[in-house]
């Protein structure tokens, strides 16, 4: 299955943090935009699959348009989690 949220980039200190605002406690970080994304992907994917074997939905996933970035900023996230 494919999935697809918006993801919150923030530079902190060298190091960009990653949150999905739609998935509570869904959260990464990486040293660059590169790795962040690398890592973003990851633990998408973990995530939605912990809540798929769990038999729980995942959040719909909200529009990137109405995102507050604050600092950082929004850009979208995919993964393609293999459940059986």
């Amino acid at each position: 299955m494919n999935f697809i949220y918006p993801a919150i980039f923030t530079e902190e200190q060298g190091s960009y943090i990653v949150e999905f605002p739609d998935l509570e406690g869904c959260q990464t970080f990486g040293e660059t935009q590169e790795e962040a994304l690398k890592y973003a992907e990851e633990a998408l994917a973990g995530y939605l699959l912990v809540l798929l074997e769990e038999e729980r939905l995942p959040a719909k996933a909200s529009k990137i348009q109405e995102i507050d970035s604050g600092a950082g900023f929004t850009t979208l996230v995919s993964c393609n989690v293999a459940y059986a």
